[in-house]
């Protein structure tokens, strides 16, 4: 079975992102529209996967291999909807999807980038990063406007 919380993340896991978001290093699921949230799955191509169900074995000759393949397939399916009411909770808990730039595919999709990978943040430690962000952001604006 998966196991399906969040992490929760430190104050200086979140001080480090709001660093590399406001310098560009990294695109969040929070610089997409609201209005086009379908992009998500295409920006972040891991959240396709997210508690998708499991796949049919693949059959052969051997009628030994497969019974033990049908089996397996059999138990997924049974822990796949034990876990569901899990993934549900979870999945509605998620605040942030994020990655770093440097993750990103060579190919992009109306102006976004595409990742293979993503991260993931709680509702919870989202709340907490737009805080901080706002925050440095007036910081870091004021100590630019400070020198011009």
């Amino acid at each position: 079975m998966a196991n399906w919380t969040h992490i929760s993340r430190t104050i200086d896991e979140l001080k480090n992102l709001v660093r590399d978001v406001y310098d560009s290093k990294i695109f969040t699921s929070l610089q997409i529209d609201n209005k086009e949230i379908t992009k998500l799955s295409m920006v972040f191509m891991p959240m396709l996967f997210i508690g998708s169900a499991p796949c049919p074995p693949n059959l052969d000759g051997d009628n030994q291999k497969n019974r033990r393949a049908k089996l397996q397939y059999i138990q997924d399916c049974i822990e796949y909807e034990e876990d569901n009411e899990k993934r549900e909770i979870y999945l509605k808990h998620i605040g942030m999807v994020y990655e770093y730039y440097d993750k990103a595919s060579p190919r992009g999709i109306n102006g976004m980038p595409i990742f293979t990978s993503c991260r993931i943040v709680s509702i919870d430690d989202t709340k907490k990063f737009l805080d901080m962000y706002n925050k440095y952001q007036k910081m870091r604006e004021s100590f630019e406007n400070e020198w011009k």
